[in-house]
């Protein structure tokens, strides 16, 4: 079978084997470099996976995966199944997780990952140099024309940034999809507002909590029936992990409801699907097509 030469070779490669063939396939790259003759991405090292998303390793590569399955459903319901010609940005792609699964999908000169954090890029560089990791600022715009992109993802970014920063790339991702584009996002669940109390009556108990990001989600939505009240009201959920004006409050938790995207986003974006199911994905999906004219 012939081999593509450099960042074409876990394309061709890999290309027609199924979804569920290819998560074995990244899960034996954990510790084979080379399969069927491809050179396969490396991985970081476990501390910094962790840091990005408490996990590492294979379960880490079963939570993208299973974003990644939703994604390609919710292409192919909305009228856009996933090609090789399209191009997909990765927003927030950190060490480049996420953008690896779409390798076997996407002709890799049309899968940009893009990070405001340099340490992470360089690792996502180092990984896997067959792609295309841009830095990004706090805020819009990116150095890439309008229309470039069939397709934005987004993995637990939208789950942190405050209501200043989500307008802004929404829009952002408005400009650079093509007409009937996508965009799929995460942002945390209703059901997140319980899982804060839930750590504040366990450190309340003297539980230690395993994690710091379990003490700073103790901290956030304090005003448990305020929380509740303000996502029934369609309104923007953001508890920040510092206060202004320093940089980091536009960072925290976020919770974005159904009705605030229909209120705010719709005149951009039709709203494809509001998925809230914690047996498929742990974070509430957004799907959203631009709306053209």
């Amino acid at each position: 079978m012939y081999q593509a030469p450099g960042a074409s070779a876990v394309f061709e490669t890999f290309r027609g084997c199924s979804d569920e063939d290819w998560l074995n396939v990244l899960v034996s790259s954990l510790r084979v470099p080379e399969i069927e003759g491809a050179q396969m991405p490396v991985f970081p090292d476990d501390e910094l996976q962790r840091e990005i998303h408490g996990h590492s390793g294979e379960v880490s590569l079963h939570e993208a995966h299973a974003f990644y399955r939703e994604i390609k459903s919710y292409c192919a319901y909305a009228g856009r199944p996933l090609m090789p010609h399209h191009g997909l940005l990765d927003f927030g792609c950190g060490w480049g997780r996420m953008t690896r699964l779409f390798m076997k999908d996407v002709r890799p000169e049309r899968l940009f990952g893009v990070d405001s954090t340099s340490r992470f890029l360089i690792e996502a560089r180092r990984c896997n140099p067959a792609l295309n990791f841009l830095s990004c600022e706090l805020v819009p715009p990116l150095i890439i024309g309008d229309g470039a992109f069939d397709l934005v993802t987004s993995w637990s970014v939208f789950s942190h940034f405050d209501e200043f920063l989500a307008n802004h790339w929404i829009r952002e991702f408005h400009r650079l999809l093509r007409p009937g584009g996508l965009v799929m996002l995460t942002t945390q669940s209703r059901r997140f507002i319980s899982f804060c109390a839930e750590m504040r009556a366990r450190r309340a108990a003297g539980m230690k909590l395993e994690h710091g990001w379990y003490e700073a989600c103790a901290d956030s939505f304090t005003d448990e029936a305020a929380a509740n009240s303000r996502y029934e009201a369609g309104l923007f959920l953001h508890a920040a992990s510092v206060r202004p004006p320093h940089p980091q409050s536009h960072y925290g938790e976020a919770i974005i409801p159904r009705g605030y995207v229909t209120k705010q986003w719709g005149h951009l974006f039709r709203l494809v699907e509001f998925l809230d199911n914690p047996v498929r994905l742990p974070q509430a999906m957004i799907v959203l097509q631009k709306i053209d004219g």
